[in-house]
């Protein structure tokens, strides 16, 4: 189990760096950028901050467009091997959209679960999407 999550954490922070460096994305929440002092001590131990990240696009129009066109699996993380990626407001929110809205949950916020994919190969459906856009 521990190589798994070591793999995912890995493959979501190169995720995280490609995502931060791209201009089409907005803003990328992951723990090492949003809450650094709360995982320091998780870091230190494992080296990693987790495989879970979300994101906004800079033209929020685009994201229904983008989400569309990437390769891979939708939906909420429930342990899968591979990784999972979801509205999160519509998801976790849909009978509370204003609510959650009025809450600050981005409409179009995306989260992503990495998984166990060839961390190269994940980063590059990824490009490949934006570049859809």
């Amino acid at each position: 189990i521990k190589e798994r999550v070591r793999h995912a954490s890995k493959s979501a922070r190169q995720l995280f760096e490609m995502l931060s460096s791209d201009p089409r994305v907005g803003t990328v929440w992951y723990p090492m950028v949003s809450t650094p002092q709360a995982y320091e001590r998780v870091r230190r131990k494992e080296g990693e901050f987790g495989a879970l990240l979300s994101f906004v696009l800079r033209d929020r129009a685009k994201s229904a467009q983008f989400y569309d066109a990437l390769r891979v699996s939708k939906g909420p993380y429930l342990g899968t091997n591979f990784s999972l990626v979801c509205p999160y407001q519509m998801l976790a929110h849909y009978d509370q959209l204003e609510w959650a809205s009025e809450r600050g949950v981005d409409a179009d916020l995306i989260r992503v679960s990495v998984g166990q994919e060839e961390t190269s190969d994940l980063v590059e459906r990824f490009r490949e999407a934006l570049g859809s856009i």
